[in-house]
């Protein structure tokens, strides 16, 4: 993973405050001053705020070893991959305007905690590979426990969440429409 300190690099490049960027981020001041000094790495969900609120997203931030160019095949070996204490991403598809959709391979590991609640401003959907079963919860909608093969559909905008009820690590591969670039 990257180091805090290329966060805070990418804050006062673009002159925001630590301050301004936690409440854009909606973490706390101490806790983003924890993960710019390297004494806390955030979740995925975290990051994603905090480079959301940077203007930037994870392809861009993780984008050193990627190379755009025609070819319709995409190596497993240049994708990026990012993870957490309970999460991995790998980004299928690198950075590129004439892509349409994102796609992401995750794994989660079994937790009887809760997801993060999320909120993006593109849909995701997906569907899962092995494990689970997997717990989707939509604020204002419900919750479901989903298998091996079910599929899931969150529009943008949606309060969601999700976590893994089994007990070997949950796979799914996501779809993010439009990209996050």
């Amino acid at each position: 993973m990257k180091s805090g300190n290329e966060i805070k690099e990418m804050r006062q490049k673009r002159g925001v405050g630590l301050r301004e960027l936690s409440r854009l981020a909606e973490i706390s001041p101490a806790s983003l001053s924890a993960i710019e000094k390297d004494r806390s790495s955030p979740t995925l969900a975290t990051l994603q705020k905090i480079l959301k609120a940077l203007g930037t997203d994870f392809s861009e931030f993780f984008s050193g070893t990627m190379r755009p160019d025609d070819a319709p095949v995409f190596r497993a070996a240049a994708m990026q991959s990012m993870k957490d204490a309970n999460r991995t991403y790998s980004l299928l598809f690198p950075k590129r305007s004439d892509l349409r959709f994102e796609m992401i391979a995750e794994a989660i590991s079994p937790s009887e905690k809760e997801g993060e609640w999320e909120i993006h401003d593109f849909d995701i959907g997906g569907t899962v590979l092995e494990g689970g079963p997997m717990k989707l919860e939509i604020v204002g909608q419900g919750e479901w426990a989903l298998n091996v093969g079910d599929a899931f559909y969150v529009k943008a905008g949606m309060k969601h969440r999700g976590a893994n009820r089994g007990k070997t690590p949950l796979r799914l591969i996501t779809v993010a429409d439009p990209p996050r670039y």
